[in-house]
């Protein structure tokens, strides 16, 4: 069973969150079920990759432009861990301060903070929609789902 400890700095707490392995029993057989954390985009979009450190910029509202189209950050809250993995390994922020950044810049800079989807239906919806929106999933909802590609990943189960 592989666990990862996610430090939440700004309340000087540790948060464990494990990110289990769950074992999945075939004809008595035990197999290992891995997941990864993906940037995700429509499979119609000109995007073929992007880095961590660009996701990163672009989800903090800085304009990003990739073939003439600038890209639009969807925020993924379908679940607590998915957004927990995401400010830890592409915010590098907790999720009080992340609001506090997206609300100053909004405020200097204008523009609107990035929107949120709590539901997994109506984000895949928007991806497909908008060619240059840009979010992040776990592997197997990207893998069951048509008309979503991987463009980058964001943190892999090590599997140990």
């Amino acid at each position: 069973m592989g666990c990862n400890v996610l430090m939440d700095k700004q309340q000087g707490k540790v948060i464990v969150i494990a990110v289990c392995l769950w074992l999945l029993s075939i004809n008595g057989a035990a197999q290992t079920a891995r997941r990864s954390l993906l940037l995700v985009c429509s499979e119609n979009s000109i995007i073929s990759s992007l880095s961590n450190s660009d996701a990163r910029k672009l989800f903090l509202g800085i304009p990003t432009v990739i073939g003439g189209i600038r890209l639009k950050p969807l925020l993924n809250e379908s679940d607590l861990l998915i957004s927990e993995v995401f400010l830890q390994k592409i915010i590098f922020m907790s999720k009080q301060e992340y609001e506090r950044q997206l609300l100053s810049r909004v405020f200097r800079f204008g523009g609107s903070r990035p929107p949120v989807y709590k539901d997994i239906d109506e984000l895949m919806k928007e991806l497909h929609k908008s060619p240059g929106s840009v979010t992040y999933m776990w592997s197997d909802q990207v893998e069951n789902s048509n008309g979503l590609k991987s463009i980058g990943k964001i943190w892999a189960d090590s599997g140990k």
